[in-house]
């Protein structure tokens, strides 16, 4: 194995100069430029279409930009303050996007929208409500941040004690709510009330309430026609976290019993949720035939590390499908707790259960919300074996929120005080944000500081690999890069303004094995 050294002058560079003061519009303008090329080169699909490759076929797998490579997605959803305010816009600023891109090295949102934003009254699509997501798009475009349009709820609807849908489409059969909302928020779902509303809403065509389903189709196909053309837009997460209703198995949730024979959540996935999402899909494809679309488990149990049952989500659209998988990773026990102890299985049972529902849809897996206060015991052992076990399962994720705060709290950014919180040192890690071909693996080791990535060529891909390096936050004493490759056959170049260090390897036809470690030796 050779090695090139970066000198420690450049790391040095990175860690002392301010983060704040720094301009950076050439560089998001060149971002900026980048992803337009990727949205109109057909970034999320293979250059060229179809494989050429016995390698090809795993890019099924993988997003992939316009020249090909294999692009990885960490980021932040914006943002939970999205839910409670008036206009349903985030309580996020211009200067966040950019804060995101460069003191956190985040290529990726997933951007809460809401349904009673999108469409106040049936089939009247609010402009004013678009041209305020826009505007925000507009922000994270020039960031360089690939971003995912979420159609998020909790509890339905402000009327039954949640969030996200218009109170139009509350159908109770006249069931009354409880006088006061439960304490605990997801409490709510298990009022007699909540339950029939969301139980109207997936019999669908079969229900009393058919035009229920019919508008949040149409509704989605109306939101992909307004922002298709938007660079920033990777694709669209359907419906967050997605309560079954009468469905509900409250043991599963508990214990993790989940028997697919004659399991009402089996039921429910394969005779109303697969079904569901399957004729959103295809509203979709009726104008966007381009992005990727998401979709995620029910409610509950999966987040905990259950299995879930949805039967394969079709691509209606000409090429190779662009359906993408977004479970949500949540660890009931830790968050009763607020401990994280050594015995917790959740991290483990989640990464078996997804391992297997990600083989059935045979497309990309991204973790669409995970996270946790900072103030839990053990949290910092929590984020290692999350990103970890992301990094083994070569999975994007968005963590759970930009929501600024105290250091103590979700948050991994205070805004009061203009800093990163300390649970920044764990999500901004190093990590290979794209790939000049298929990977093979890639790991940081957060206690040696060694990140590593091997990948196999791919034919036609020419373009170079890039490696966030988070030099100022982990690599304070410098740091260099090591290939597998000899002497004088690759070569590299370092972006300090966004931590960046660009490889191009030779044209072997074989792996190629990339290592950034500490030190200048």
């Amino acid at each position: 194995m050779t090695v090139t050294r970066m000198l420690a002058s450049l790391a040095a560079i990175s860690h002392h100069e301010s983060r704040w003061a720094r301009k950076r519009a050439p560089i998001r303008a060149a971002a900026g430029a980048a992803m337009l090329a990727c949205t109109l080169g057909g970034c999320g699909s293979s250059s060229g279409g179809a494989a050429s490759t016995a390698d090809d076929a795993r890019l099924a797998r993988f997003f992939t930009d316009a020249e090909g490579r294999v692009l990885i997605l960490h980021g932040a959803n914006v943002a939970s303050s999205a839910k409670t305010s008036p206009d349903r816009m985030p309580d996020f600023l211009e200067s966040e996007a950019a804060l995101l891109a460069d003191e956190f090295g985040f290529n990726h949102v997933r951007y809460l929208l809401s349904w009673d934003g999108a469409e106040p009254e049936p089939g009247v699509y609010d402009e004013t409500y678009f041209q305020g997501v826009e505007k925000r798009l507009d922000w994270l475009h020039a960031a360089g941040i690939h971003v995912m349009l979420d159609m998020h709820q909790d509890v339905w609807s402000v009327y039954t004690c949640g969030n996200g849908n218009p109170e139009w489409t509350v159908r109770d059969d006249g069931i009354p709510m409880e006088p006061t909302c439960r304490s605990t928020w997801s409490f709510n779902y298990f009022q007699s009330s909540v339950t029939r509303v969301f139980d109207n809403f997936w019999a669908g065509d079969q229900g009393a309430h058919p035009d229920l389903q019919q508008h949040f189709a149409a509704m989605w196909r109306a939101v992909a026609e307004r922002f298709k053309d938007h660079p920033a837009v990777i694709g669209y997460d359907i419906l967050n976290e997605p309560y079954p209703g009468s469905y509900f198995d409250k043991i599963e949730a508990g214990t993790r019993r989940s028997p697919k024979d004659g399991a009402p959540s089996a039921a429910f996935d394969v005779e109303r949720f697969g079904p569901f999402y399957q004729r959103v899909a295809d509203a979709i494809r009726e104008v966007d035939d381009h992005h990727w679309i998401f979709f995620e488990p029910r409610f509950g149990a999966p987040g905990n590390g259950s299995p879930s049952w949805i039967p394969r989500i079709e691509d209606r659209r000409r090429g190779t499908p662009r359906i993408a998988y977004a479970p949500h990773l949540y660890s009931a026990i830790a968050e009763a707790s607020n401990v994280y102890l050594a015995a917790n299985d959740t991290v483990p049972a989640w990464e078996r259960e997804r391992r297997t529902e990600v083989e059935r849809q045979d497309g990309p897996l991204v973790i669409g919300e995970w996270g946790f206060t900072w103030a839990m015991t053990d949290s910092a052992q929590y984020y290692v074996d999350v990103l970890d076990m992301a990094d083994r399962l070569m999975a994007g994720w968005a963590y759970w929120a930009f929501d600024p705060g105290g250091p103590t709290s979700w948050a991994f950014y205070d805004r009061s005080t203009g800093t990163p919180n300390p649970s920044a040192q764990y999500l901004a890690r190093p990590y290979p944000r794209r790939i000049a071909g298929v990977p093979v693996s890639y790991a940081y080791d957060a206690t040696a500081r060694v990140l590593t990535l091997t990948f196999t060529e791919r034919r036609g891909v020419t373009a170079p690999t890039e490696l966030y390096v988070g030099a100022h936050r982990h690599y304070p004493d410098g740091w260099h890069l090591e290939s597998s490759d000899p002497d004088g056959s690759w070569s590299s170049s370092w972006d300090a303004a966004r931590e960046v260090v660009t490889v191009t390897t030779p044209r072997t036809g074989g792996e190629h094995t990339l290592r950034i470690l500490p030190g200048n030796a």
